[in-house]
């Protein structure tokens, strides 16, 4: 009994100190977006805690598309998918580049390495990266004002050119970000022999209701601003001018005493009717 126990001991003492030495700490920095026709750069950091590298393998989703041995010659393998075009040039054990990506390089890829003998360790790590087709022009900005007086009702809407994905569109009055009313997305069909996917518009719309606060020194910016993640940013403004106090009508002032040329009427008629009645005294 007490020989089994010393040798399982014995045995948990060599699996932990062997386990010392294995492939640790592996992480992808794979970008998010990237533009279409951009050349992407993906990285695999590792320590294989003084092991040696048997591979590394690079997949998108589940096909294999690049391979690195150290131990072959040619030591890479290019496994054809479409829209992946790798510069070998370039790539290395712990990079790989990708020139002039289309739209079907967009989704998830993982870099997987495995050390090579005695421990023979393997771990695997994910990203996910969107080949997106940004707008070409800032976003379209109208405003539908009749009065900007206190209390009324400032109605406007924004759109965006066409994009994959879909743009955010979000408001701002001073500055400040306000709630919008409505967002529509609008699919479109594309040149299929340019892009292979469909584009999208955005709109979106603000009920803008004024208040004391709308205005400083009697204006106010209203801006609307399209992003697509960290790589588009449009933005268009419009100034919004405090309506002024409409002079009172004549009508409420009641009748004036003096013309457009600064004469006064009234006494005119005055005298008409005097030189009237002296005249017909004396008849």
């Amino acid at each position: 009994m007490g020989t089994f126990r010393g040798g399982l001991v014995l045995f948990v003492l060599v699996a932990l100190f062997s386990g010392l030495n294995c492939l640790k700490d592996i992480e992808v920095v794979i970008p998010l977006a990237v533009r279409i026709e951009d050349t992407v750069t993906l990285q695999c950091k590792y320590d294989l805690e003084g092991d040696p590298l048997y591979t590394v393998k690079w997949y998108k989703g589940s096909k294999e598309f690049y391979r690195f041995i150290p131990k072959e010659l040619p030591n890479t393998v290019i496994f054809p998918l479409p829209g992946i075009n790798v510069d070998l040039s370039k790539s290395t054990p712990n990079e790989v580049v990708l020139r002039n990506v289309q739209p079907e390089v967009t989704g998830k890829y993982k870099c997987e390495v495995s050390s090579d003998a005695p421990n023979f360790y393997t771990k695997m790590m994910a990203g996910f990266m969107y080949v997106i087709d940004t707008p070409t022009d800032d976003p379209v900005l109208h405003i539908e004002r009749d009065s900007l007086d206190k209390g009324d009702t400032i109605k406007g809407n924004c759109t965006a050119p066409p994009s994959y994905p879909a743009t955010n569109i979000s408001w701002y009055l001073n500055g400040k970000r306000i709630p919008e009313s409505y967002t529509r997305k609008l699919e479109m069909d594309a040149d299929q022999s340019v892009i292979q996917r469909r584009l999208f518009i955005t709109s979106s719309g603000l009920d803008l209701q004024i208040n004391d606060d709308t205005f400083q020194s009697g204006k106010a910016v209203l801006s609307c601003v399209s992003t697509l993640f960290n790589i588009y940013r449009g933005e268009k403004k419009e100034i919004l001018e405090e309506a002024k106090e409409k002079p009172i009508p004549s009508s409420v002032l009641g009748p004036t005493d003096e013309t457009s040329d600064g004469r006064r009427p009234v006494a005119s008629i005055f005298s008409i009717i005097t030189v009237l009645l002296i005249i017909g005294a004396r008849r």
